[in-house]
């Protein structure tokens, strides 16, 4: 089968399971010149009459400084498709990198400051064009690789969403080339005569990156079906079962609480407090147990890193400092600066007590560290 059905596909499926496209969506689509890049500009220009959705592309390369960089020849094939690559210019990019790379005593450019520059010049380039979507050709093999990458040197289960909106650019970046292998994509570039280009970066197959390519390639030469798994990996919710699922923090010799994650839990809830407003992806759900027997529930959500206590119920009121002590303990002791608010239904007395400062109505705001709320806790009681 010719590539360009198999990738049409995947972008179609993306499409449905991702909600990327959508009529008069303009689209600023990143362009390096490479490979990715240019089979995604090739591919959406065909998916818009395949999907008869009415979107807008915006192509748009970035000078960044290097050496020897041309754009006529992409400009050129990008004109035989009906679009006009826009270029930024950005040549102050590559010094600020060498800069920062004898700064740090590197030996390669920084790639993570380059690439976080990258995606603000882009976004910066779309609102210029009056886009509302920005896209870049990343695909199956980098999401694959930059969830090795995070685990090796992040320490943490995570990889580049297909979808996210940038609250802070008020703009929505899309990747429509997530379930497509790189291998496709070298078959589409070499079966529809793509033209490519470097981007002469320096760092050029002298990555991390590229490290964990050659031990992807390895591997999946080795073990045929970890390439496909490990992408039924990122979309196996069900399946999913990590330490972090099985927390059971103690409060005391019999209180514990646990964080819920299945939705049978979240029925139970309604026995005991109005949770139909909070049932869903930005409350943290906490449940309290004395032996082993639910006698409390706690409800939060953050925002940024401002924390809101948004529903408790508690059986035993005098369980409400160890509560909310260690929660507020946990949740500073990983992402302190944050700010602390406890909504104020059913536990002023016990607020009051403790001292939490009224910002409201509904909400008292934490104004100590958890040192010293835990000093104030002792000498109440």
């Amino acid at each position: 089968m010719e590539a360009i059905r198999i990738i049409l596909a995947c972008i179609k499926k993306a499409d449905c399971d991702f909600n990327l496209f959508n009529s008069n969506d303009r689209i600023a689509l990143g362009i390096s010149g490479g490979k990715d890049s240019m089979a995604l500009l090739y591919a959406l220009s065909l998916y818009k009459k395949f999907a008869n959705i009415n979107f807008k592309l915006f192509p748009i390369i970035i000078d960044l400084g290097f050496d020897n960089f041309d754009a006529t020849p992409i400009k050129n094939y990008v004109a035989s498709l009906g679009f006009d690559l826009k270029i930024a210019d950005e040549r102050s990019v590559y010094q600020i990198l060498k800069i920062q790379k004898d700064k740090q005593n590197l030996t390669k450019l920084p790639c993570s400051i380059c690439s976080r520059m990258k995606k603000a010049i882009i976004n910066k380039e779309a609102h210029k064009y009056n886009c509302n979507k920005v896209s870049f050709a990343h695909h199956k093999s980098d999401a694959i690789e930059t969830l090795f990458l995070n685990s090796i040197y992040g320490g943490r289960l995570a990889t580049f969403s297909p979808k996210m909106f940038l609250t802070n650019e008020k703009i929505t970046f899309i990747r429509p080339l997530v379930y497509i292998d790189e291998n496709d994509i070298k078959r589409l570039i070499k079966e529809k005569n793509i033209p490519t280009f470097s981007s002469n970066c320096p760092n050029d197959g002298k990555t991390k990156r590229q490290d964990i390519k050659n031990i992807l390639a390895s591997l999946n030469k080795e073990y045929e079906e970890s390439k496909d798994n490990f992408l039924t990996m990122l979309l196996n919710k069900e399946k999913e079962d990590l330490f972090y699922m099985h927390y059971e923090f103690k409060l005391d010799n019999d209180l514990y609480y646990k964080e819920i994650f299945d939705i049978p839990s979240f029925i139970i809830e309604k026995k005991y407090i109005k949770t139909s407003d909070r049932i869903n992806s930005i409350s943290h759900h906490l449940h309290i147990y004395k032996k082993d027997k639910l006698v409390g529930i706690l409800l939060y959500h953050n925002v940024h890193k401002s924390y809101y206590v948004t529903n408790l119920y508690l059986k035993d009121k005098t369980y409400f400092s160890f509560v909310i002590l260690e929660v507020y303990k946990r949740i500073y002791s990983r992402f302190n600066p944050i700010e602390f608010y406890i909504s104020g239904q059913g536990f002023k007395q016990e607020i009051a007590t403790l001292g939490f400062k009224k910002v409201d109505k509904n909400y008292y705001k934490i104004i100590e560290n958890p040192v010293k709320l835990e000093l104030k806790i002792k000498k109440s009681n």
